[in-house]
This record gives C-alpha cells, structure tokens and sequence, in this order.
C-alpha cells in the first residue's frame, strides 16, 4: 500500500499562522465545497482547513473528511455514533509541544493486524477512514519534540452501543487503536501521558 507524501513542515507553518487566527477569531474553517475525489487506496490526512486547535472535532467516516489536531494538540478523548461506530470524531487538547514531521499509518481494521501504533515520540493528530461503516482506519502521528510517553495503557473498548464516549483522563493522549468487531465496530486506545 502506497501512503500519500505531503510536505509537513509546511503545514506545520501553516499550522502554526492558522492557530493563532483561530484564537484570536474563535472559528474553525470548513473545507465544504470540495469535489475533487481522493484515491481510496493512499491515507487521506487532512488539511490545515479541517484541524482544530480545542474542542470536539467534526465527524469523519467514510464519507466525511479527516480528523485533525492542530498546533500542539493531541487527542484526548473520542466519541462515535452510527452503526457499528460509523462516525468518530476526537477532543483535540493543546498539549504545548512543537509538531515536527508527520506520517499515516497504513489502514487497518479488525481482519488480519488490527493494531497501529505511532512510532516512538510520535502522538496521534488525526484519524482517517474508508470503507463501509469506517471499517479501516489509519492514524496520522505527529512527532513531538518536546515530550516522552509516561505511564501509557490501553483504555477500554467504546462503541455506540455504550454511550459512544470515551475520554483518556487528564494529560493522556492517544499513540495507537486497536479495532474489534464486524467493521471495527469496537475500538480502543493506547494512551500516554506526555511527559
């Protein structure tokens, strides 16, 4: 499977410039409009119009556009809804570490290695899916320059079925998933906190 290339230092600059608009102006860019058609087979990370600097990011699923932490935050918690945990969507919280390079995971779902982890020093920043009910996932891992993982573990299994929301604790943040379940319609999370 062939990743798609995307130069992330410049984003992280873009990043960084659309954070502080962001702060200062209380919004989020949408990036609706867009009919261009990306290839299903090369992960699909997300722009800087789509990444929130705090808050509950927008739902993706197969449909919808990626995830996406912005600026030195992390995912912190993350809710789905719809059949078999068809929409995700993440609690980006500033973390206050400097991204550096950026890379997706290959997809995965609960057929075969059903388990990505971002490598040492790397966060989860964003999450993006294919296929029906979101059943493959891929991760986008932003390295931190700043920090170490500290007291990590696997949180426990969320899906609609329980309330769909599950939230890490404070200063946790996820580094890998692990699906479960027709679709992966179960997921859970490796977790860290950022010391």
């Amino acid at each position: 499977m062939r990743i798609s290339t995307v130069n992330w230092s410049r984003l992280s600059s873009v990043s960084l410039m659309l954070a502080g608009a962001l702060a200062l102006g209380g919004c989020v860019a949408s990036a609706e409009g867009s009919d261009a058609e990306t290839p299903r087979d090369e992960a699909d990370i997300g722009s800087t119009e789509q990444a929130l600097f705090w808050g509950w990011t927008h739902y993706t699923s197969e449909e919808f556009a990626p995830i996406l932490c912005d600026s030195g935050s992390l995912l912190n918690a993350v809710q789905c809804s719809g059949d078999y945990c068809d929409n995700i969507r993440a609690y980006c919280e500033p973390a206050g570490g400097n991204i550096g390079h950026t890379y997706a995971t290959d997809y995965f779902s609960e057929e075969g290695n059903d388990v990505r982890y971002c490598n040492y020093g790397y966060w989860v920043t964003g999450i993006t899916c294919r296929g029906d009910y979101c059943n493959d996932i891929s991760l986008q891992c932003s390295r931190i320059s700043n920090f170490s993982e500290t007291n990590c573990y696997w949180t426990g299994w969320v899906s609609e079925e329980g309330g769909g929301t599950l939230s890490f604790g404070a200063g946790y943040f996820m580094v890998g998933a692990q699906c479960d379940g027709d679709y992966c319609d179960s997921k859970r999370f490796y977790v860290c906190q950022a010391g």
